[in-house]
């Protein structure tokens, strides 16, 4: 779907990674400092892991509109980089147009280019917030959602974070809301260390994608919202 709506990407590289190594990054840089709209280069390969687990993920963002409520329903992209995910399937589906979406996203180059994705769409219910989302004080006024996206951003924080944001979910997710994330490289080896945590809390099982190269998953959030608490550090990347 995406190949036919924007140019293919989302957030990583097909090569080898390691917890110290990001695709497209700048040899020794920091995370701070290499540039995250190069990051999403290696996503214009239509045949790569990366564009399968795009799609993985596309399949479960159309899977929650299609059985959505009636009525407005309100998404949040965390770290959205490009929104090579969300964005294209509000542009194509039906319910598209009811979605209010916020692209959380601390790149400005990032935010520049969903700002002209976004110019040539009929869409006018997404806000594209240069933020960041590491801190709840990014969140307020977007929360709650009911569909909350995590993609790539469990594979960049360090174990304790990526534990500290599942915490901090009741605060972000509205009552029934579907929580899509997804993780890969390294990280894979702490995937059943978040599935568990999500199940054996407020969330149960939607689906779960296992491939060699990343997992997808889809959690609905069974417990009550909590408020949000102003000031509060969720996690940084890497």
């Amino acid at each position: 779907m995406i190949e036919d709506l924007l140019e293919e990407d989302e957030h990583e590289h097909d090569e080898e990674y390691d917890r110290h190594s990001v695709p497209g990054r700048t040899s020794g840089a920091t995370l701070t400092e290499q540039g995250w709209y190069s990051w999403h280069a290696p996503y214009d390969d239509l045949e790569s892991e990366q564009t399968d687990r795009l799609g993985a993920v596309q399949d479960q963002l159309v899977a929650f509109l299609d059985g959505a409520r009636p009525g407005e329903l309100r998404a949040l992209s965390v770290c959205s980089g490009q929104s090579r995910d969300l964005l294209p399937i509000l542009i194509a589906h039906p319910r598209g147009a009811q979605v209010r979406a916020t692209m959380l996203e601390l790149d400005p180059l990032n935010a520049s280019f969903l700002h002209g994705a976004l110019g040539s769409t009929r869409l006018s219910t997404v806000d594209v917030v240069v933020a960041d989302a590491g801190t709840t004080d990014s969140y307020e006024g977007r929360v709650p959602a009911d569909l909350l996206l995590l993609c790539g951003v469990l594979a960049n924080v360090a174990p304790a974070d990526a534990f500290t944001l599942l915490d901090a979910l009741p605060m972000l997710c509205a009552a029934g809301a579907t929580v899509v994330w997804s993780t890969y490289g390294a990280s894979l080896e702490d995937a059943d260390a978040v599935i568990e945590h999500l199940e054996g809390g407020s969330f149960e099982r939607l689906s779960v994608l296992r491939e060699p190269g990343y997992v997808v998953g889809a959690h609905r959030f069974t417990g009550e919202p909590g408020p949000l608490e102003p000031g509060r550090r969720l996690f940084s990347f890497r």
